[in-house]
This record gives structure tokens, sequence and C-alpha cells, in this order.
């Protein structure tokens, strides 16, 4: 494993494969694979390869093109995700969330605004400004090599004041400007403001 700038956690680049212990640090790039033991603080953090966090990962600039497994909750201003990120904790918080790839959580995804062309899978979304336009014809690489075979992002509960959906599985949407699109398969929506349903799209009960 070779560190490049990595020094008293200050920060740097981890290329080949081994450990390193968590901390707090400047700027952290992995581009080969890397095991974090422990919660992990660092003012930016960009995977390009494959790696896991026994703990919390926490950065002001997150951005995944490779392959990252949180065994704890993820914290970032900005995340950016164009690979597959994996949370196995409660919580992903963010100010914003812009998704090309792959995000999953067991739990609650909570940002500002949530931007996502790719898939996610979450029990629940809450946030100001919501889009999530699942659209899996430009990612069928990733579709091939993590065996992602569901095209639907599928969230049980989603919560906002602005929502845009499109190829989304939810049990219940509440906002108060909401567009469901198609492919989208709907238990519940209740809009308090505008509502908009694409004509394709499965909706059960709708209450405004």
């Amino acid at each position: 494993m070779e560190f490049s700038g990595i020094g008293n956690n200050i920060g740097g680049k981890i290329e080949g494969v081994g450990t390193i212990k968590g901390g707090v640090y400047g700027e952290l790039r992995v581009d080969g694979v890397c095991t974090i033991e422990g919660d992990l603080t660092a003012e930016s953090l960009k995977i390009n390869g494959v790696c896991s966090c026994s703990g919390d990962v926490t950065a002001k600039l997150f951005n995944c093109d490779g392959v990252l497994t949180v065994s704890g909750n993820l914290r970032a201003g900005v995340a950016d995700i164009d690979g597959v990120c994996t949370v196995n904790g409660s919580k992903v918080e963010a100010d914003q969330i812009d998704c090309d790839g792959v995000l999953s959580v067991e739990g609650e995804i909570s940002a500002d605004i949530i931007e996502a062309d790719g898939k996610i899978n979450a029990y629940e979304i809450v946030g100001d400004r919501i889009r999530v336009k699942s659209y899996w014809k430009n990612h069928g690489p990733l579709r091939a090599l993590f065996k992602i075979g569901e095209k639907f992002s599928t969230i049980d509960l989603i919560e906002g004041t602005n929502i845009e959906l499109r190829g989304v599985r939810a049990k219940s949407v509440s906002g108060q400007n909401v567009r469901i699109g198609k492919n989208c398969e709907i238990d519940r929506v209740d809009a308090s403001g505008e509502l908009n349903v694409h004509p394709s799209a499965r909706v059960g009960v709708v209450a405004k």
C-alpha cells in the first residue's frame, strides 16, 4: 500500500491495498483498496477505488466515484455520488446530495437539496427540494458489475417541500408541490399545494 502525503493525519492519497486508522484528515483520496478502522473526519474525501469504513464518515466535501461501504453514519456538506455508496448506519445527512450512481441506506437520508438521476434505496428521505429520477439506461456497467437488477428507487417515506419523482416506488409521499412522473408506484400522496401525476404512474390514495 502506498501512502502519498499522509502524515499526522494531515491527508494525502492512498494507493494499493491496505488498512489505515480513522481520525481527522485534511484531504484524503482513495485510489486503491482501503479499509478504514474507526470513525473518519475529513475536509475532503474522494473515493475512486474500493473502500470500507468500520465507523462514521464525516466530510465537508464527499465524492464517491468508486465503491464505499460505511458501517456507521455518513455526514457531508456536499455529497457527489457517481459510484456505489452503501451506508449501514441509520442516517445520511448533508446540505446537498447529487447522486448519479447508487446510494443505499437502511434508515434516513436528510438534506436540503437532493438531486438524483441514479438510484436511491432508503427507508425515508427528508428535504426541502427533492428530485429523484431513476434512469438506468446510462448505468449499464454499474448494473452489471454490482448485479443491480431493480431499476426503481425504493423509498418508503418521502417528505419535502418540492418533490419531483420518476422511476420511484414509495409507500408515502408528502409535500407542498409534488410531481409524480412515469414509472412511479406510490401508495399514498399528500400534497398541500400543486400536484401533478403522470398518466402512466400508479398512485393509490391521493390526499389534498
